[in-house]
């Protein structure tokens, strides 16, 4: 019992100090101002005013935290707080400033200047990998087990792009059959939870994690990576049939 009890703290130590390193500040910021470049672009596309390029693009970028915050409302962090929606809160305000700020240099930016092809799917991908590494971490730090904080990390990277899609009119990514979105996810959520059960250092759980989540997203993209996709029965016609059914009248 005094060997978990000192891994706990341990552990719990780690978080605290990697949540106060300049490198987690640095994914919070990245992630929250590629997820708005992604968002608002998709919605300068489909030619949106200023406020819905601001709404879609601030949405996009803090969807994901806000869904997963929802889920973890109720839980009580090691501070005796219970958890709220990180952006409304005392200077976790400024990820809020951030998307919109991003949000609006994105709506004039694009007025003069077209991003190239394929802008969208980096920025998301980096977004997803950043956010579901915040996710996945957060949920740990929260003592939670390692099938939720998995949870929590999907959740977090793929929410905001799923909602960015629908205010654009699109088919979200995490629900097409030619796209290997979630389980890119998944795959980074899953690395950081083994790492950290075989007692790997936190920070490099963390990094790898993030890279994991990336590097499947953008090689699924451009390998034409795909998962089985549904197929009905009914839809499989046997040749015999087929014949049968071009003979008749």
């Amino acid at each position: 019992m005094t060997a978990i009890a000192t891994h706990s703290l341990n552990s719990l130590q780690a978080v605290q100090d990697f949540g106060d390193h300049p490198l987690f500040y640095f994914c919070c910021v990245f992630a929250t101002v590629v997820g708005a470049i992604a968002g608002a672009t998709a919605s300068s596309r489909v030619r949106m005013d200023i406020v819905g390029v601001l709404v879609c693009g601030t949405i996009a970028s803090l969807g994901g935290g806000t869904v997963r915050d929802i889920l973890l409302s109720g839980m009580i962090t090691q501070q005796g707080t219970p958890v709220t929606i990180y952006w409304v809160v005392g200077h976790d305000v400024q990820f809020l400033v951030m998307a919109l700020a991003t949000s609006l240099v994105m709506f004039y930016l694009t007025r003069f200047w077209n991003p190239p092809v394929g802008t969208i799917r980096i920025a998301d991908a980096f977004a997803m990998a950043f956010f579901t590494l915040l996710g996945a971490a957060k949920a740990y730090y929260l003592g939670c087990s390692g099938i939720v904080c998995i949870c929590m990390g999907v959740c977090t990277g793929v929410a905001g792009g799923a909602l960015r899609d629908v205010l654009t009119g699109n088919v979200p990514y995490v629900f097409r059959s030619n796209e290997v979105y979630a389980s890119a996810a998944f795959s980074g959520s899953l690395l950081f939870v083994i790492m950290q059960y075989f007692n790997c250092p936190y920070q490099l759980s963390y990094i790898m994690g993030t890279i994991v989540v990336f590097v499947v997203r953008m090689a699924a993209v451009y390998m034409n990576w795909r998962l089985p996709s549904y197929r009905p029965l009914a839809d499989i016609v046997h040749p015999d049939d087929s014949h049968h059914n071009n003979n008749q009248p």
